[in-house]
């Protein structure tokens, strides 16, 4: 029971990013004292009176490593970030992160959600909250994150600003990934990961014996 008293305040916080505690008292019916305590492990800085979220995809993030529902959290607050969120679970693990990159080739706009770089791997990943899978929908967008890996593939080593996150690099393999905010499995769909953000920890890990299976493009660098 209390677990869920905690969840709507954590949701009305991740909505708003700042509350006063008796609203979230009345909001819950938990006392005050009760209330900060469940809370303050969390990066929620408790001031005159007030509750207060610096950053809600680090407060997801933290949720998610305290055993709590980020995708539950999320949906219930309307939170719209999703790549932030996305961003910094994968810098967890290693990569370091852009997000909202932007390239334009032939004439065309190519946007991709997160690029995460971890030597000799380049993640281009594609955000998602689907709530079902239209086989129509997941077939239009494998085929549009293998075109966004070949123009990476072209913007870094045409592009001042992506070089440098390559720097010093012999090579490089660019892989597409689709992340749906929705529990679900890993599925590989035309050479594209699926991956339901609860799973992303299990693919990294598993990543090796999955690329014999997936689309790459393989960009040959001098160091």
């Amino acid at each position: 029971m209390i677990i869920e008293l905690v969840y709507i305040a954590l949701a009305e916080l991740i909505k708003q990013k700042t509350a006063p505690l008796t609203y979230l008292e009345e909001l819950t019916g938990l006392p005050r004292d009760l209330l900060i305590d469940l809370l303050k492990s969390l990066p929620i800085k408790f001031s005159e009176g007030q509750a207060i979220v610096a950053d809600v995809a680090d407060l997801l993030l933290a949720c998610w490593k305290r055993g709590l529902d980020p995708v539950e959290l999320a949906l219930k607050a309307k939170w719209r970030d999703f790549e932030v969120l996305c961003a910094k679970a994968l810098a967890e693990y290693g990569f370091e992160t852009l997000t909202n990159v932007r390239l334009r080739r032939g004439g065309r706009l190519f946007e991709i959600d997160v690029v995460a770089f971890n030597y000799p791997r380049i993640l281009a990943v594609e955000c998602k909250r689907w709530a079902r899978l239209r086989l129509s929908d997941l077939k239009t967008a494998a085929k549009h994150q293998r075109q966004k890996c070949e123009t990476l593939a072209w913007g870094l080593t045409s592009t001042y600003f992506l070089r440098g996150f390559i720097e010093g690099w012999d090579k490089a393999k660019i892989i597409p990934v689709l992340v749906n905010l929705h529990e679900g499995y890993v599925k590989i769909f035309e050479g594209v990961a699926l991956v339901p953000l609860y799973k992303l920890e299990q693919f990294l890990n598993e990543l090796p014996p999955y690329e014999d299976e997936l689309f790459s493009v393989y960009l040959p660098l001098s160091s």
